[in-house]
């Protein structure tokens, strides 16, 4: 197993609200997305891929989903503490996160940073957006061309910190040699398609080089918001 990672602010911001864990020797990978503003947001993200880097020593011997939704529980209980006693309120961030071995990818999730599979043939998003503009589209109230652009295409409907308790979405994948794992922020997301992403990754050579152009091509389209990938390939 390789991975590769970036995060980069952007052509936009000033700072960067994104955190990034990649851990190939475990297994282990997440991005995060800041929410609530500029110094709650980078605090948020950062704290939520903390958790997970203290709990990375549990992943080999226990169940990868009860581990990584405990993960997950305990960075929406860390957030939402650290907001009511710093006075942080409305701090929280996304995050998606993956531990793979050989034979399977496990991912839990929450917000709208996604995961990807795919390999030279095919490409499917593992994750869904819990936006209101996702909830919109899914219940047949507006087009995808619509949701391209619409003007609430950034409200964030679940995320960790904001309230007492949380619903991750989680499942697993099976995957094999020649098969790649992205996550990634809405920064990239936004800005490219899946099957751009799959074409950059398969053409390029080395996953150094993949996730540098692909930054650089969501950089170069306006880079609106903090870009942030990790690229993951089963060898």
């Amino acid at each position: 197993m390789r991975a590769e990672f970036l995060s980069h602010v952007g052509a936009v911001r000033k700072n960067n609200e994104d955190a990034v864990y990649c851990d190939a020797i475990r297994g282990l990978f997440a991005v995060a997305d800041g929410i609530g503003g500029r110094r709650y947001g980078e605090l948020a993200s950062a704290a939520a891929v903390q958790v997970l880097a203290e709990k990375s020593g549990c992943f080999p011997g226990g169940d990868p989903k009860e581990v990584m939704r405990e993960v997950f529980y305990q960075a929406n209980d860390t957030l939402h503490q650290l907001g009511k006693r710093k006075g942080y309120p409305g701090m929280g961030t996304t995050m998606t996160a993956a531990y793979a071995n050989e034979q399977k990818i496990y991912w839990v999730h929450v917000g709208d940073s996604r995961a990807y599979w795919f390999n030279r043939h095919e490409v499917r998003k593992l994750t869904e957006d819990h936006t209101l503009v996702e909830a919109l589209l899914r219940d047949g109230r507006i087009s995808p061309e619509e949701a391209a652009n619409h003007p609430q295409k950034h409200v964030i409907t679940r995320s960790l910190g904001l309230e007492t308790l949380v619903a991750p979405d989680e499942g697993e994948f099976d995957w094999q040699s020649g098969d790649y794992l992205l996550l990634c922020t809405d920064g990239l997301h936004n800005l490219l398609e899946p099957e751009e992403m799959k074409e950059i990754t398969i053409r390029a050579a080395n996953l150094r080089t993949a996730v540098q152009f692909m930054a650089e091509q969501a950089y170069n389209r306006g880079g609106y918001d903090n870009i942030s990938l990790v690229l993951i390939a089963h060898d």
